[in-house]
């Protein structure tokens, strides 16, 4: 390693210890469209998975809350989630989504009209399912919405501005907007040519990927703020090759143990590394995909889970 070489190490290191301690909340189980890219539709779950995949939802959510000092939009979904799929109270799953929606209504929005894509239809949504008509009417009923979400336990205005690299964080939003360019139309999964041009453009995205990985190592909180490391999560799990999806995942380990990539984005990472490694998944992010054996997944959990 060149004199030059050591000197960004150092300042890289320099920046995520400033980043301890500090942590954000994404929403984790729902980005459909957008994560699970090779399933074109929703999968018909048993009863048996639908049990296991909501209490691994609640179980999770319940730690990130454990670990936050907001409950955000996204975590009120995500318990939602779990209470609709553990066939609990219908009132208090009812609740749940007032409360996501009241806490950020555009975001929300965008989690229905996701969902309801990769479900096929809004009456084929599992709160649909659950609620009927209540749902409906609840889509439509006007909340009190935070002026501005007052968000996770990090914000960027937690970072001073200097910190960040501007450059870094155009160059990150211009490949996020290029791994959307396809994914955001209404018909891509049911589309074959739109999923070639889209894979086309993960393959390049990845290889620009690997050149900031190599120059920066994963582009965390303290260089890109917080948005723009989940977006980089995102299109890393487009990336179409298993062996450079292997190389790059070590850089996101370090950076969620130096508390530089929040919990939720990480073991959405975890979870595909390992579904794309063994067709299994130890936290419940990618819908439809079976669970390693509980005492595989406790193992798994000490080895990547901060305490």
């Amino acid at each position: 390693m060149n004199s030059s070489q050591a000197n960004k190490a150092v300042k890289y290191h320099e920046r995520v210890r400033q980043a301890q301690g500090k942590r954000i909340t994404y929403i984790i189980f729902l980005f459909i469209t957008n994560i699970l890219t090779s399933q074109i539709k929703a999968p018909e779950m048993t009863e048996e998975f639908r049990l296991e995949y909501g209490k691994k939802i609640l179980e999770n959510t319940t730690r990130q809350l454990s670990r936050s000092k907001d409950t955000t939009y996204a975590d009120y979904w995500n318990l939602a989630l779990a209470h609709c799929l553990l066939s609990e109270d219908k009132n208090k799953v009812e609740t749940l989504l007032l409360k996501s929606k009241a806490k950020n209504s555009k975001k929300f929005q965008s989690l229905i009209d996701d969902s309801s894509k990769y479900y096929g239809s809004l009456e084929n949504l599992p709160f649909h399912v659950m609620l009927g008509k209540k749902f409906v009417n609840l889509l439509e009923t006007k909340v009190t919405t935070d002026s501005e979400e007052k968000g996770p336990y990090v914000s960027d205005n937690d970072i001073p501005t200097k910190q960040l690299d501007i450059g870094l964080i155009e160059t990150i939003k211009n490949l996020h907007i290029k791994d959307q360019k396809f994914r955001s139309l209404p018909d891509f999964l049911q589309n074959p040519n739109l999923i070639k041009k889209q894979r086309s453009l993960d393959d390049a995205n990845s290889r620009e990927l690997y050149e900031i990985f190599m120059k920066y190592g994963y582009p965390g909180i303290s260089l890109v703020g917080s948005k723009n490391a989940s977006k980089a999560a995102i299109i890393m799990t487009h990336t179409n090759s298993m062996e450079l999806f292997k190389t790059l995942f070590p850089y996101a380990l370090e950076a969620y143990q130096e508390n530089d990539l929040s919990e939720s984005v990480f073991i959405l990472l975890v979870d595909r590394y390992h579904w794309r490694m063994d067709g299994k998944q130890i936290f419940g992010t990618q819908i439809g995909v079976p669970f390693y054996e509980e005492n595989q997944i406790i193992n798994f959990k000490k080895k990547y889970l901060l305490e």
